[in-house]
């Protein structure tokens, strides 16, 4: 009798971890952490507890070609500077400006897949020019991107927590596929429907679609 082969194991890099919320839902999805990166204290005592054999980093500018090549790049760059409620600095703030860090990774590596999250003020950061620039950058990577802004009580938690995401895919307009129902394309947007399944199982649906 022949072997099935094994699906292929996709591998993806957790930039920005903090507790390992995408790095849980990839995870679910069947892919492999090959990298975390976190600096805060907190944070890492629960990544070395959840996945204690996951190397780690504690500097996003520690990151470069050497820990490639992944499937996948996700995390959630610094939102401080970009909030509503801070004092809006921009991607020309400190934390916020780590952007550009994401953005070297993202060049450097080339994943076919990218899966960034933020707060939904990064949208009006600097009248819109910072959301100019990260959807530039990750055409200057060779991304074409999709971005909704989600909400989780609309996911089975019970708060109301709206967060923007970004996900792009190298070479076609894929990744409106995992952000947008197909009623969702002709604009139905009614609060009452139950908006998409998990973004990393869409995502892992398509690579294991060959996408």
């Amino acid at each position: 009798m022949q072997e099935t082969a094994e699906p292929p194991q996709y591998k993806y890099i957790s930039l920005f971890s903090g507790v390992g919320g995408f790095d849980l839902g990839f995870d679910r999805a069947g892919m492999e952490c090959a990298l975390q990166v976190e600096q805060d204290k907190h944070a890492l005592t629960i990544l070395n507890k959840h996945w204690p054999t996951t190397p780690k980093k504690t500097d996003v500018r520690d990151v470069g070609r050497s820990d490639g090549p992944v499937d996948l790049i996700c995390g959630g760059f610094p939102c401080q500077d970009v909030s509503v409620a801070g004092q809006r600095k921009g991607l020309d703030g400190e934390r916020s400006g780590l952007w550009f860090e994401f953005h070297r990774i993202l060049c450097e590596l080339s994943p076919r897949w990218v899966v960034i999250e933020n707060v939904p003020g990064l949208l009006s950061s600097n009248g819109g020019e910072d959301f100019a620039v990260i959807l530039r950058g990750m055409g200057e990577c060779g991304y074409l991107p999709a971005w909704r802004i989600l909400d989780s009580q609309y996911f089975g938690v019970a708060q109301r927590r709206r967060r923007l995401f970004i996900v792009g895919y190298r070479g076609d307009g894929r990744a409106a596929k995992v952000l947008f129902e197909s009623e969702g394309m002709s604009r139905d947007t009614k609060k009452s429907r139950k908006t998409r399944p998990e973004l990393a199982t869409d995502i892992a649906g398509c690579l294991d679609a060959g996408g």
